[in-house]
């Protein structure tokens, strides 16, 4: 059981889910205030990563100015809030891009995301698949939505993944503590910031 905590650097990737400006780095004070330790984990997990030499795959979500790559489905969720059921940022804007703290560097990968999981039509399995990665770490937001979501697609692609805790972030607090103490641990590993960079540095 012990080999289960245990990663070959050689064979992970990091995948840092939807890191961008518009959700670490709100405008709005008090918000930027409560994500400020999600980027400070963030930080020190591609510090990691980089330091293993573990490839570091960023995904952003975009859509087009003009919304014709938007296609909004009812759900109860968007009826119930008001929300549309996909509030992506605009393709080329600020708010897409990635906080200077963790922007990416020449050697890391970057790929634009227009639907929830990390995977769906972004190149990021075909990439793990050239590079030869069959583990993941994640982390990201929202924990309940997206990143959830590409967790769930990762086991059915048969890649073991590793959820970093602090690198997650949700609106919705209760979700968010569901997502990481229930749901994703029937299709992953769910572990503590400090966990993983031990495993980095093993």
């Amino acid at each position: 059981m012990a080999d289960i905590e245990r990663i070959a650097r050689r064979k992970t990737a990091l995948i840092a889910y939807d890191v961008c400006r518009r959700a670490l780095t709100p405008p709005d004070p008090a918000r930027a205030a409560a994500m400020r330790p999600v980027l400070d984990a963030w930080v020190r997990v591609i510090a990691a990563a980089r330091a293993a030499g573990v490839p570091v795959i960023y995904t952003t979500p975009v859509s087009r100015a003009d919304g014709a790559d938007v296609v909004l489905l009812p759900t109860d969720l968007s009826v119930e809030t008001g929300v549309p059921s996909l509030t992506n940022g605009i393709e080329g804007s600020e708010g897409a891009g990635f906080p200077d703290e963790i922007a990416p560097r020449a050697e890391d990968y970057v790929f634009l995301k227009r639907r929830p999981s990390a995977f769906y039509g972004t190149g990021v399995g075909e990439l793990l698949r050239m590079l030869r990665r069959d583990t993941i770490l994640i982390g990201g937001g929202a924990t309940n939505r997206g990143v959830e979501t590409s967790v769930r697609e990762a086991f059915s692609a048969d890649l073991s993944t590793i959820v970093v805790r602090e690198c997650c972030w949700s609106g919705d607090a209760a979700a968010h503590a569901y997502s990481l103490d229930k749901s994703m641990k029937m299709y992953a590993r769910v572990r503590h910031l400090d966990q993983v960079v031990a495993l980095l540095e093993a």
